[in-house]
């Protein structure tokens, strides 16, 4: 699978890590957290803009019959950025922020690195990242997607994030992968349809 480089490292991204490496007054563990997040923002970006394009002028011809027309729109942006959260340790249990910072996913069982199912379950509680941010700060090697997925946090050495690259063109082969789209889609479309519900329920 070969992806251009500019989708993933490019303007906006690179931004994030000048951010992160100046920014130390929240730890390695914390700092590791806020650069997914933001890594993952820099992705989508070029993309959002490209998107919202047509919807404002989608928005701006909206009747009063079409009002809940930009609430569900704002499903497709929120899908797609929760999509990449969920499936940010793909590759080798590494997401871009870890292989900076120097950290693995691995199994509890096993310490052999988690596989992306795993991966994917372990991210799905990113809807209550309040409060793992909270038991992040207390526990540095586990938090509650940790105990759902069975997995743990551990040190690795640190690399170049950018040669994630050549594992996204090596890989081929791939466990249970109809299984972790679906189940991806499945968190991805929760998440976005629990954040226009507050909205939703002020309309009726």
């Amino acid at each position: 699978m070969k992806i251009p480089k500019i989708l993933i490292f490019n303007f906006f991204t690179r931004q994030s890590f000048e951010k992160f490496n100046t920014l130390q007054i929240f730890g390695r563990r914390l700092n590791s957290m806020s650069l997914d997040f933001s890594f993952m923002l820099g992705i989508s970006f070029p993309f959002f803009v490209v998107m919202f394009i047509p919807i404002f002028i989608i928005i701006a011809s909206a009747n009063e019959m079409d009002i809940l027309l930009p609430i569900w729109i704002g499903i497709i942006p929120f899908t797609f950025i929760s999509f990449l959260i969920l499936n940010k340790d793909f590759f080798n249990a590494k997401s871009i922020a870890k292989r900076h910072f120097g950290y693995q996913i691995v199994d509890s069982k096993t310490n052999l690195p988690a596989n992306e199912l795993q991966c994917v379950i372990r991210n799905s509680t990113m809807i209550i990242w309040p409060i793992e941010v909270i038991i992040s700060i207390f526990n540095s090697t586990k938090r509650l997607g940790d105990l759902i997925a069975g997995t743990k946090l551990v040190d690795s050495d640190k690399e170049n994030p950018e040669l994630i690259m050549d594992e996204i063109s090596q890989k081929k082969d791939i466990d249970n992968k109809s299984k972790i789209i679906w189940v991806s889609i499945f968190f991805a479309l929760t998440f976005s349809i629990l954040s226009i519900l507050p909205s939703l329920l002020t309309r009726f």
